[in-house]
């Protein structure tokens, strides 16, 4: 929750990889905000952006002589598919798509977004395998980007539930949150468009409407001035806490969990609220929201873009105790989805294989 969800799972499967005796090495733009990258063997390419590290890049694959590079997001996959290429130092490359890529590249211009497309299926037809964290994602994948029969494999996202348990204990000096007497919903995540912070806000307001709460925030991003602009925010009904390295501490505090995406992969917020045991909402959006939820049956569900469903959604959870109990006895079957000891396994296995035909 504290950094992106994307070095927040590669930093756990490094570890867990480390674990099981491999020799990791994590290469990235500039420094990890993680505590947990301590751990890790770390390679800086200090660079600004991911497509001008490419020679940079070419050459820690030289020197580091890799069995196997694993990078994620399309715009990480494509520097290290032509990095590979240009390297005197061939690898086998697995590139991983984390969010549902049709719906994140509405973002741009239809130009950009066309070149970026072209780029995509020029570049990933050349990786030895692709794996997305969703059904969702493998499915738009296999449809609109990836041919020549290449392997697209559904791989989760690993969860660390003795660690976030464990931060979650810390102490927290907010009476804000600490002394509330209201109910206080939470949202942890970049304050972005693909997070959809004007549902937020709407539904938020009309909750207020029918029972008085609290939103905390944990996060920031380019859309952080339409919280200025909230009527509840002025009423101090909003509070808003920038990144945070621990944000679980706070979360024990509050009474349910929103997310308001427009796409996402595996929302790896979903499965560290449902490790908390916290009751949660999540709108339906294109990606793996519905299937962190088990479609439903460990979070509510609603519209997306639809402030009054989220709302409505919210006050169940909020009044109704018997089905809050319903949704927490199916955290267990949907937890045991991403255990780290699992995910590490397929790819070790995946590896393995591409190495032996090397």
């Amino acid at each position: 929750m504290g950094q992106g969800g994307v070095e927040r799972s590669f930093i756990n499967l490094s570890i867990e990889l480390i674990k099981k005796g491999h020799d990791v090495k994590f290469v990235c733009l500039n420094k990890p905000k993680s505590a947990y990258s301590q751990e890790l063997s770390v390679i800086k390419l200090n660079s600004k952006r991911t497509l001008f590290s490419m020679i940079k890049l070419s050459k820690v694959i030289e020197y580091e002589a890799p069995d196997i590079l694993i990078s994620a997001q399309y715009y990480a996959n494509i520097a290290s598919i032509i990095s590979n290429k240009i390297s005197k130092n061939k690898t086998k490359i697995i590139i991983s798509e984390r969010n549902h890529l049709t719906s994140a590249l509405t973002k741009y211009s239809l130009l950009k977004s066309l070149l970026i497309k072209f780029l995509i299926k020029l570049t990933y037809k050349r990786a030895d395998l692709v794996f997305g964290n969703s059904e969702s994602v493998c499915k738009d994948l296999k449809e609109k980007f990836v041919f020549n029969n290449l392997k697209v494999k559904k791989i989760l996202n690993p969860a660390f539930i003795e660690n976030i348990l464990k931060q979650s204990e810390e102490k927290v000096n907010d009476p804000w949150i600490t002394d509330s007497d209201v109910p206080i919903l939470v949202y942890v995540g970049r304050l972005e468009a693909q997070k959809d912070i004007d549902t937020l806000l709407r539904g938020f307001e009309l909750i207020n409407k029918t029972h008085k709460s609290k939103l905390l925030i944990i996060g920031s991003g380019s859309e952080k001035e339409k919280l200025d602009h909230s009527p509840l925010y002025k009423k101090n009904l909003i509070k808003q806490i920038e990144f945070d390295e621990n944000p679980y501490k706070y979360l024990k505090y509050c009474n349910v969990f929103l997310l308001t995406s427009i796409y996402e992969g595996m929302p790896n917020v979903l499965i560290e609220a449902q490790i908390l045991g916290m009751p949660i909402v999540a709108t339906n959006s294109p990606g793996g929201t519905s299937e962190a939820l088990l479609n439903g049956k460990a979070g509510l569900l609603a519209n997306m873009k639809d402030a009054e469903d989220i709302s409505k959604k919210v006050n169940i959870l909020l009044t109704n105790k018997e089905v809050v109990s319903k949704l927490s006895l199916n955290f267990e079957k949907s937890l045991e989805r991403f255990n780290p000891i699992n995910v590490s396994d397929q790819i070790i296995l995946e590896a393995t294989n591409l190495v032996k035909i090397k």
